[in-house]
């Protein structure tokens, strides 16, 4: 027994990682609706790591066991999961991944380190000394860093004795952060490692995603956060059981059909294809599947984000199949929240997403249209796809800098490429009249242009500054100067002001062979886009990261008991017992900052008057007060509550539960939300906006308290106003008053 016991002891951390793990894909799914994971995927996981594992082979010590399957875990475990993630997701499951490994090695505790980057504000801050060539942004944080980890508390004097020096370490393309901690020559190469991130996150939180990757693959190995080559047909075969289905889901525009079709024929495997969308596709669908079911057939059902509703039935009917070994179901479908969470369990979800960046576009395109389309004379009318696929990249691209590019996320897509190209065949071909060559001068640019701008490409458009902008790139692009040899399409490449001219060919091979030599990346210049452009996506993409981590520590923090010793577990009491969680110790000192900072004073209502219910700006003012007053009631008794629930003074409501599970993930709670607060924003930013929001009604109610004549003299930010139109409705009247339009 003895024996079973020390044996028990020793796989306990697997154990452990384990539960971690499972919990980590189950919280997945509050970061995007598309990552749904059932038990029965991790039972494939752990099984393929301790059963099917060849690295096992010949392994018969339990320390040389342990060790393999723990590294094998976390990698399979990754790979699996990422297979169903979008690219800028995968790092987030990385981290959560090593924090789990590290927290159940429990050899560190970098409990503090990690909270400092999910749940520290540096905005809290007023009156701090300027830093030379530092913004304020940066100076808050720099402040705020000294103040909360130890190893950093003279990081603000080391920033402003060698200003200079930092600076020029921070401007650089990959960021080597300087060794300005405590320890920093002695430190373990973890721990080091997470020191640089957070160095990184201080002062360039836009370079946070390289010093991630290089966290991670200190962990782990450099390799582990390599995108791995998936292989279709090996998923296909070893990992996906008859009654599976295996759902290809593709961002708008982009489509893995083919992948399918492809292994069919490269196996030689029978495949139906049936696209979903009508009644007599779901007829269809059925009949194919139960024959397939029989046969070893493979079925490939398309579109099926068209029928939702339908898709509910398929998961019920694929749950009592008996199915041959050969069977196969696959399943396209455009990312949407319309498919059922229960088909998404019981699948395997594959994500496809071109790639970034003008080259891969404009490769992507000329690949999906015929050599012989292309080909086809005139000669010119190359050129003009290639024209074509250049402006249908930017069009495209410059969607990744939303708001920048465009003013909000427009459906540009292929359906519009393919239309764009039957225009221009139309066109071609009216005007040539089956001539080989047709002059640049002939070709009907005016029609083109028009039915580019306004109805293909910008039939999407909404915006009126959007509309000018696609007008203007259509004007530049589609004009006869473009058959020029030395017409421009970037005037500057990169910093060191090289030009991008049109390349000369008249067949498809010649553009496609100019395509292949364009650098891999590109500035945002060649959007049309200033270069720093991408240092502010990514400063927004990284404050995206923090929100969708902070979301996911949920699984971490409520594992923290689970490293304890088990004995001191046995005699916990709901209230007043023996340890808190670690994750309620960081809950309390957050409340207790954002209480310090909210105001203190009683306040009352605005009084009403005969005469000043009259004035639409006072009563704009007291509606804004009155729900200011609410907020401001609301946000304190919760607080106050969630104060005493951590000090286990009071016991857990279902209420104050949900409050506690809303704060520990960095949501703003429901009831909060009074004022307009970015959608996906955190609580740090957002208790900022709650206390911006009162400190409006706070002035608000000081000016009423002069009188009423004081509230037209008072400026109002009109973002955080619960109405912000009603401000303007409410100032033209008094406005047209004092000008003498009306009386």
């Amino acid at each position: 027994m003895a024996e079973v016991e020390s044996v028990t002891n020793i796989y306990r951390p697997l154990s452990v990682q384990c539960s971690g793990i499972f919990f980590a894909m189950e919280t997945l799914n509050q970061i995007h609706y598309l990552y749904q994971y059932s038990l029965h995927f991790f039972l494939d996981i752990f099984e393929s790591v301790v059963k099917s594992n060849p690295n096992l082979n010949n392994v018969t010590g339990t320390t040389e066991r342990l060790k393999i399957i723990t590294t094998d875990l976390f990698t399979v475990a990754f790979n699996r999961i990422g297979r169903g993630m979008f690219e800028e997701d995968r790092l987030i499951l990385a981290n959560v991944l090593c924090q789990i490994f590290l927290k159940s090695s429990g050899n560190l505790n970098l409990d503090a380190e990690f909270n400092y980057i999910l749940r520290t504000s540096s905005g809290l801050q007023k009156d701090l000394k300027p830093i030379k060539g530092f913004t304020n942004q940066q100076v808050q944080a720099i402040h705020t860093l000294s103040n909360t980890l130890e190893p950093f508390k003279d990081f603000t004097n080391f920033v402003q004795s060698n200003s200079e020096e930092v600076l020029q370490n921070v401007r650089q393309i990959s960021v080597e952060p300087l060794p300005c901690w405590e320890g920093a020559e002695t430190q373990d190469p973890v721990t080091s490692a997470l020191y640089k991130m957070i160095y990184v996150y201080t002062l360039r939180p836009d370079k946070v995603f390289g010093a991630c990757r290089k966290f991670v693959g200190t962990v782990f190995g450099e390799s582990f956060v390599e995108e791995e080559q998936m292989d279709l047909h090996k998923i296909t075969k070893n990992e996906v059981k008859p009654n599976t289905p295996i759902l290809l889901s593709c961002v708008t525009g982009y489509d893995a059909s083919g992948r399918v079709e492809d292994m069919a024929t490269n196996q030689k495997q029978a495949l139906s294809n049936i696209a979903l969308g009508s009644a007599e596709g779901f007829a269809l669908a059925e009949k194919a599947i139960n024959a397939a079911s029989k046969s070893g057939k493979w079925v490939m059902l398309k579109n099926v984000h068209l029928a939702p509703g339908w898709l509910v039935q398929l998961e019920k009917k694929l749950h009592a199949l008996k199915a041959h070994p050969n069977f196969r179901l696959f399943l396209t479908l455009e990312v949407t929240p319309k498919i059922p969470a229960n088909l998404l369990r019981a699948g395997r979800i594959l994500t496809f997403e071109p790639p970034d960046g003008i080259k891969a576009n404009l490769l992507r395109t000329f690949n999906s249209i015929s050599a012989n389309r292309v080909n086809k004379s005139p000669n010119e009318r190359a050129r003009m796809y290639f024209l074509l696929a250049w402006f249908h990249a930017i069009v495209q691209e410059r969607l990744r800098y939303t708001p920048l590019g465009w003013s909000k996320k427009y459906e540009f897509n292929e359906s519009d490429l393919k239309c764009a190209c039957d225009t221009i065949d139309r066109w071609i071909d009216d005007t040539a009249k089956g001539r080989d060559n047709l002059p640049p001068n002939k070709i009907p640019w005016d029609a083109l242009g028009t039915l580019m701008s306004q109805s293909i490409y910008g039939g999407r458009i909404d915006n009126n500054f959007d509309q000018l902008l696609m007008n203007d790139f259509v004007k530049r692009i589609f004009q006869p100067a473009t058959f020029e040899s030395d017409f421009l399409l970037v005037d500057k490449v990169d910093e060191s002001g090289n030009k991008l001219v049109i390349p000369d060919g008249l067949r498809r091979e010649d553009f496609l062979r100019w395509m292949h030599k364009l650098p891999d990346t590109q500035t945002p210049a060649w959007l049309g886009l200033p270069n720093n452009a991408d240092q502010v996506i990514l400063q927004t993409k990284a404050n995206t990261f923090v929100q969708k981590l902070l979301k996911m520590q949920a699984v971490t923090d409520d594992e923290d008991l689970a490293y304890q010793d088990v004995e001191s577990q046995k005699n916990k009491s709901v209230i007043g017992g023996a340890a808190t969680p670690q994750w309620m110790k960081n809950l309390a000192a957050s409340v207790a900052e954002w209480l310090s900072i909210l105001p203190k004073e009683e306040l009352s209502a605005l009084k009403r008057t005969v005469e000043n219910i009259k004035d639409p700006l006072y009563r704009f003012f007291e509606r804004e007060c009155t729900i200011g007053r609410n907020l401001l009631k609301t946000v304190l008794t919760d607080l106050n509550d969630v104060v005493q629930v951590c000090d286990l003074k009071k016991k857990q409501t279902n209420y104050i539960r949900g409050l506690l599970s809303d704060l520990q993930k960095g949501i703003v709670p429901k009831a909060w939300i009074r004022y307009n607060v970015p959608g996906g924003v955190t609580i740090n930013p957002g208790s900022l906006t709650s206390r911006r929001g009162l400190d409006s009604y706070i002035r608000s109610w000081r000016r009423h308290r002069k009188g009423q004549t004081a509230l037209k003299e008072l400026s109002v930010w009109l973002w955080w106003t619960v109405l912000p139109r009603s401000v303007l409705h409410c100032y033209s009247p008094v406005c047209c008053s004092v000008q003498g339009v009306f009386s």
